[in-house]
């Protein structure tokens, strides 16, 4: 007979590796990319050395001249909290007892649950990686019968999500019921009225998500340091012009500049558009197309062997240049279920006829040369005129 005790064992002995494994590998090629690691952890702090120069002690002298001193290389001190990101999987009480006697209809029930456990936890990590850690998935350009949003990406039915009028809360933990990716439109399931301007949230997690790639661009402060006093702290942004196009010799440009501040890209991340006008341009001129393999299993074509990645959480005529090389997640530990003093994980609703058990894990991305980083925006989406003939 299935019991608590041993719907306990499974989740424990089973399905922990497997969903950990799960969202290690396959949350998104970036994500698979980045290193992870349990030092430079100080109470619930991420607190790392960050080298912002060169050995000083280094001179050409005379035969006889003082030899140099001993200079240490410079060093910011990047600090961070660890960010708290939780996952839960609920299973009803009636649920339970109608499959006890049937292994089978348990082991469905059981997994059916860490299946869409496992895919809402890889839709918003995915998107956290390229938020500013302010937890901001959609504004509301249009308020009326019908809400839209600028971003729907960010967004997806059954999400529960906090609406704000600037710091101020409008509705709390409302259903996402549809996205229409096609118009915007979004339906919450609330009667509050919503205005234009307005923010939304994934519940309960404002201010609260990890500093991903946008926060690394424009944040005023990134790990406790200020980007006006240290301009190093800053990621280059490079604003395309209309006569711009994304073909070879524009990524290229892109990469010596940051070959010759000390950076050697690997990764280069963009908008889906821009991946087809890239292989349109190769098309075009001629050109071999060429492929690789990355580590999650996505084929993706390359630029003299630097993959081009395209993700939906990249805006339109957008891309980053990444050496991931310079990116590690700090962590206490891998994905663990939240156990009470007894190791108990199963926890009954005080509310209602139902258990759950949360998944979780304390973690923050940090970048450790934010100089590396390079941002570009506005690039035109369409074949430059002149480019076929």
């Amino acid at each position: 007979m299935i019991t608590l005790q041993s719907a306990e064992n499974v989740l424990k002995d089973v399905y922990l590796g497997v969903i950990a494994d799960q969202i290690n590998t396959k949350t998104n090629p970036l994500f698979s990319r980045i290193r992870r690691s349990s030092r430079n952890i100080v109470g619930k702090e991420v607190r790392v050395v960050a080298p912002i120069g060169i050995n000083g002690g280094i001179m050409a002298g005379e035969e006889t001249s003082d030899l140099p001193d001993g200079v240490a290389t410079p060093y910011l001190s990047f600090v961070a909290p660890l960010k708290n990101l939780y996952g839960r999987f609920e299973i009803s009480d009636k649920a339970v007892r109608c499959s006890s006697t049937d292994v089978n209809s348990f082991v469905n029930l059981l997994q059916d649950g860490m299946d869409s456990l496992l895919k809402a936890s890889i839709f918003n990590l995915s998107r956290m990686i390229y938020g500013d850690g302010t937890g901001l998935l959609a504004t509301l350009t249009v308020a009326d019968s019908k809400n839209k949003v600028d971003n729907t990406e960010a967004v997806a039915p059954g999400m529960y999500v906090d609406i704000y009028n600037s710091t101020a809360s409008v509705a709390s933990n409302v259903l996402v019921k549809s996205v229409d990716k096609s118009t915007g439109e979004i339906v919450f399931d609330t009667s509050t009225s919503l205005s234009t301007g307005y923010t939304i949230y994934l519940h309960n997690s404002k201010g609260n998500e990890i500093v991903g790639l946008k926060g690394i661009v424009n944040n005023t402060t990134l790990y406790g340091v200020s980007r006006t006093e240290y301009p190093i702290m800053n990621a280059k942004t490079y604003t395309a012009t209309t006569s711009d196009a994304f073909d070879e010799d524009y990524v290229q440009s892109i990469i010596d500049d940051l070959e010759m501040s000390g950076t050697t890209v690997n990764f280069i991340n963009c908008s889906y558009d821009l991946k087809r006008l890239y292989q349109r341009y190769l098309t075009l001129y001629k050109k071999n197309i060429n492929y690789t393999t990355l580590e999650d299993g996505m084929k993706v074509l390359t630029h003299f062997g630097t993959p081009i990645v395209p993700t939906n959480h990249v805006a339109a005529g957008e891309a980053y240049f990444l050496n991931t090389d310079d990116f590690v997640f700090y962590e206490l530990g891998d994905w663990k279920w939240l156990e009470d003093e007894s190791g108990r994980i199963l926890k009954q609703h005080a509310s209602k006829p139902a258990y759950s058990a949360t998944l979780v894990k304390y973690t923050e991305l940090l970048c450790q040369k934010p100089s590396g980083v390079a941002y570009c925006k506005n690039i035109p989406t369409t074949v430059q005129s002149g480019s076929e003939g």
